[in-house]
Formats: C-alpha cells, sequence, structure tokens
C-alpha cells in the first residue's frame, strides 16, 4: 500500500502537539496533488517503549493511489506485517489501556515484538471522543511464518 507520510522523532509527552494538525496537512496535500484517499490514517511508531520521556519515530501516514509531486511530504510502500491487534472503542486517554491487553498477551503468549507499533484510526471524534475507534497492532514475529515458502498458486494447483 502506497502511503503520503510525515515523519517525527518525539515522545509520548510530544504526541499532543501532532494530533490532527499533521493529518489536515496531509488531506491537504492529496487534494492539491489530486490523488484518492484509499484508506484510514495511520499512525507507525518505531522504537517506541512505553516511557513518557523516550525518543522514538512516529510517521504519520495516509494511503493514496495515484502520484504526489514536489511536496513537503514523502511516499512510501507500507508493507503488511505480522500483529496482535486490539480494536479500541473508547477515548484515547484510555488508548494505554489497549496496550497494556496487548502486552499481556504476548507476555503470556511469549511472542517477540518487532519494534514496530501502528495505530489505525478507522473513526476520529474531537467532539465525541467516546466514539473515537483506534485499532491498535503491535508487530511480532512468529517463527516460520514469515520466512515461510508458501506454495504459488500454479504449484498448488499442480498437485
Amino acid at each position: 500500500m502506497t502511503v503520503l507520510y510525515s515523519t517525527h522523532q518525539t515522545t509520548i509527552n510530544g504526541l499532543a502537539s501532532l494530533v490532527g494538525s499533521v493529518l489536515k496537512e496531509l488531506y491537504k496535500e492529496a487534494v492539491k496533488n489530486d490523488v484518492l484517499v484509499s484508506g484510514p490514517c495511520y499512525w507507525i511508531y518505531y522504537g517506541m517503549d512505553g516511557q513518557p520521556d523516550t525518543v522514538f519515530t512516529l510517521d504519520i501516514a495516509i494511503p493514496i493511489q495515484g502520484a504526489i509531486g514536489d511536496s513537503p511530504f514523502a511516499t512510501k510502500e507500507l508493507p503488511a506485517f505480522k500483529a496482535v491487534s486490539h480494536m479500541h472503542e473508547k477515548d484515547w486517554t484510555k488508548l494505554s489501556d489497549s496496550y497494556g491487553q496487548i502486552m499481556q498477551f504476548i507476555g503470556k503468549n511469549k511472542v517477540e515484538m518487532t519494534g514496530e507499533c501502528r495505530e489505525i484510526y478507522w473513526n476520529i471524534d474531537f467532539v465525541q471522543p467516546e466514539n473515537n475507534l483506534t485499532e491498535v497492532q503491535v508487530g511480532i514475529n512468529i517463527p516460520g511464518l514469515q520466512t515461510a515458502n508458501l506454495p504459488s498458486k500454479k504449484e498448488s494447483l499442480q498437485s
């Protein structure tokens, strides 16, 4: 999936300054370039450890179809990844509860994390925040699954 995105070095304490403003600018850029926004907003975290003052990388992205000309933003391919996922159906002030449930599952099942987390914002509601719908994804490694050599369709048909 191709995304138009903006990269930020920030901390958990610094996230509030990015909420809403960056997304609006990404949408403006998509309209200016006459591209189709083909999905919800993604926040992609690299190296976030849950500590309020740890600096990490955050990409704020929207999926697009079409070419972007000269832009202050970049595009890239955002690959699918293996993750433990939880649908957060509450105000974002309670987002840590969903991360806690995911971490409990990961710990209980002894799953290795990749260091990448994503939040997919299916519904954003600043007026009634209890209507927010956010999918939290924590990247994981499952030995053998990422590197499995699955048969191609052609090979499957010949079996």
